[in-house]
């Protein structure tokens, strides 16, 4: 299907349906009984993940520098997973403006260097990213917002101030 896509694209997406694909695959994945491999062509959930730092900018910045298919003519999404050591600040940046947040670049090469701090111990989800990113917002812009206790066992916490 990729190389009929990439040679014809036009052809090939006036004849098929190409967003039908994963509900076609999981329906057939499902009455035989198997698992759908997460590095699947296409479909997987690696087909349009990236995340190393040079890799996420390119991305970013041109998409059809690494993905010779677009993810929306299949009717799937591309993520940028930003919540690990090779984290480039490229792709936080890209995540605070997704969170509507205004940072320098030198604050978000700093929050970012937090992040890869904290993602060499442990694994990070995106809302632990969200998390240290709001809060370090806050901080810069001295909002009243309690500070997020992130623990090693994975646990966000929020520290209460006192109120006397």
């Amino acid at each position: 299907m990729a190389r009929m896509v990439v040679a014809t694209p036009e052809y090939v997406k006036s004849k098929y349906n190409l967003k039908k694909i994963r509900d076609l695959e999981n329906l057939v994945a499902d009455i035989v009984s198997v698992n759908i491999p997460f590095n699947n062509p296409i479909t997987g959930f690696c087909a349009f993940t990236h995340k190393a730092g040079i890799h996420a900018k390119a991305i970013l910045a041109n998409p059809s520098t690494y993905e010779i298919l677009n993810p929306e003519d299949f009717g799937l999404s591309r993520y940028i997973h930003f919540a690990n050591r090779l984290t480039g600040w490229n792709a936080i940046k890209s995540r605070v403006e997704q969170l509507n947040l205004t940072l320098t670049d030198n604050q978000i090469k700093e929050i970012t260097t937090k992040i890869k701090q904290i993602g060499d111990i442990r694994p990070l989800n995106i809302d632990d990213v969200d998390s240290i990113i709001k809060n370090f917002h806050a901080t810069v812009n001295n909002l009243e917002l309690p500070e997020p206790e992130i623990t090693l066992e994975g646990e966000i916490s929020r520290k209460r101030q006192r109120t006397d």
